[in-house]
């Protein structure tokens, strides 16, 4: 078990550590880069545009989040599956649509007399924030909802007995809510903090914007900008270590819990609650997915819109983007299973080994929270560095292939590996926070069990491992493959020049303005991550139906009849 363990390390070291690690070495080779702390002002207004970017970006979500959370989960409405429906649709559509939809619902498709086709997108703080809270808004309600879902019922009848509703408001249900208000707070922090997607276009410096402008505009600025956001990144992952230790500690407790049951009231605030809830869902969601279909059907012409002119754009688009975006699909998959494949054997080869969860603890803090940017820069280096090698080989055995195998994997040809490996180091976290709770919870006589019957760790994992971690491993497939469409800030830095990424083009569309053509964008992007979603959650729902099925007619089946002899003396 040891070798596998060591093993495991050094795979997730160079897959993963090695291009956070080559980002070190270049304030190493250039110390003069920490010459740009004496900056103090500029780098205080950094700092500062990324905290108030964060905190208003909490502030939009978290309050709306917990409310609408706690709805889904303990009230019982017309169209409640629907919503939970449009809650895994919305965690993983991608920041820039989000973007593109809610310019266009601020107003900047309208040209004022004498300027061009399109006006520049609407800038500053308050814009970005908003955008960042309205994609935060479904991670808070999930986040919530699936704390509220895992808290004991008997908690809940025990505050009732002891001291009524107000007891289980306190008690019960209030702790659960802070906790998952407190998750979704982090969460859309660190999601806000390492984006640069919206940011770019709307023009806010913040640290994450900040390398990502010294590394495309100013190559002699490279080195400061590492050394301005290493230590603020040190910072942050020392706070997500503490966190994440901490929410590891509450998982995985092998103690069978009856989940929260909804509450039953009555039938005329059952409507009440539905017609709030989906009166808030219209102007959330309804408003800016309107505002891109009008926009793509030539709404902002003076023909105003019109189906033929939507149907041209969306052909328009699947014509010219059709085989890009399924390829950016599949590649997403494939990163999706990396990650989880990747995540399930470190954290079963790392079970009972405390040095080692710290250190996939810490590995999983630093990659969660290094910003987009300086992670697509490491990968960058660190492919430089592979190439370099290879040719120093190839020239010492003296050798010149047509096709060199890592300069073509990696560089010269249009290869999704780049891409892929830059997805796959920024949502491996995302994996780990799935799976891992699901294999601590795995019952250790299950394991010993196995050990008993002399199985190796590949037939304990057959026997007690996947039975009980499989539906997490493919939520994990899912919500990194999902989260992979919509990846800008790493995978513009690497992605080689002759291949096309869809979600890349959306991107740079984006900075001539929101014409009818970046909003035809935006909805087949949006539709192909419903298509994901929706197939893949109903595809578990099957599953969970037929299993559900199968135990409730296990339970019918009467018992065998015991035999009983009679001695006939």
């Amino acid at each position: 078990m040891a070798i596998i363990r060591w093993f495991t390390f050094a795979v997730l070291f160079a897959v993963l550590a090695s291009p956070i690690a080559t980002v070190s070495t270049v304030v190493l080779r250039d110390p003069h880069g920490w010459a740009a702390w004496r900056e103090i002002d500029r780098f205080a207004a950094l700092a500062g545009n990324t905290f108030w970017l964060a905190f208003l970006s909490i502030a939009v979500a978290v309050p709306i989040g917990a409310i609408g959370g706690t709805i889904v989960a303990r009230f019982a409405f017309p169209g409640r599956k629907w919503l939970i429906g449009l809650i895994a649709i919305g965690l993983f559509v991608p920041l820039p649509v989000y973007a593109v939809a809610w310019q266009i619902v601020f107003g900047s498709w309208l040209p004022a007399p004498g300027e061009m086709a399109w006006r520049p997108w609407s800038q500053g703080l308050l814009p970005a924030a908003w955008v960042h809270g309205m994609a935060g808004i479904p991670w808070a309600m999930a986040f919530v909802a699936l704390s509220l879902h895992t808290a004991d019922n008997n908690v809940e009848e025990e505050a009732m007995q002891s001291g009524g509703p107000r007891a289980v408001a306190r008690y019960a249900i209030g702790p659960r809510v802070v906790l998952g208000a407190v998750a979704a707070t982090v969460w859309v922090a660190v999601q806000t903090a390492t984006e640069i997607a919206v940011t770019d276009a709307m023009m806010v410096r913040t640290f994450a914007e900040e390398v990502y402008t010294q590394l495309v505009g100013f190559p002699a600025g490279v080195s400061a900008a590492v050394a301005v956001a290493l230590p603020v990144c040190t910072v942050a992952a020392g706070v997500a270590f503490i966190l994440i230790r901490r929410l590891s500690n509450l998982t995985g407790a092998n103690v069978e819990r009856s989940p929260m049951r909804p509450f039953r009231i009555g039938r005329f605030p059952r409507i009440a609650i539905g017609i709030t809830v989906w009166a808030t869902v219209a102007l959330f969601v309804g408003i800016p997915c309107l505002a891109l279909v009008w926009k793509a059907g030539g709404g902002a012409t003076n023909a105003g819109f019109t189906l033929t002119f939507l149907r041209e754009q969306l052909g328009r688009v699947v014509r010219l983007n059709g085989f890009t975006t399924i390829d950016s699909t599949l590649s997403a998959i494939l990163t999706g299973m990396a990650a989880a494949m990747l995540a399930t054997t470190a954290c079963w080869v790392v079970r009972g080994s405390r040095i080692g969860s710290g250190l996939l603890v810490l590995l999983v803090a630093v990659t969660w929270v290094l910003p987009a940017p300086l992670v697509g820069f490491g990968l960058k280096e660190l492919i430089d560095l592979l190439i370099s090698l290879e040719e120093t080989l190839f020239r010492t055995l003296g050798i010149q292939p047509a096709f060199p195998p890592m300069r073509s994997a990696l560089y010269d040809q249009p290869s999704p590996l780049p891409g892929t490996w830059a997805a796959l180091v920024r949502f491996f976290p995302v994996a780990m926070l799935v799976i891992w709770p699901a294999i601590r919870a795995i019952p250790k006589e299950l394991i010993e069990t196995a050990m008993i019957d002399g199985r190796g760790p590949f037939g304990q994992w057959c026997l007690a491992g996947w039975p009980l971690t499989r539906r997490a491993i493919g939520v994990a497939i899912i919500a990194v493959a999902a989260l992979a469409l919509g990846e800008v800030g790493a995978g513009k830095l690497v992605v080689p020049p002759q291949r096309r990424v869809a979600i890349l083009e959306l991107f740079d569309q984006m900075h001539y303005g929101t014409e009818a053509s970046v909003a035809a964008m935006g909805l087949v992007q949006l539709g192909l991550t419903a298509l994901v979603v929706s197939v893949s959650v109903v595809q578990v729902e099957r599953r969970f139906r037929l299993r559900v099925t199968q135990i409730r007619h296990l339970r019918e089946i009467p018992a065998a009849p015991r035999e009983t002899g009679r001695y006939n003396g």
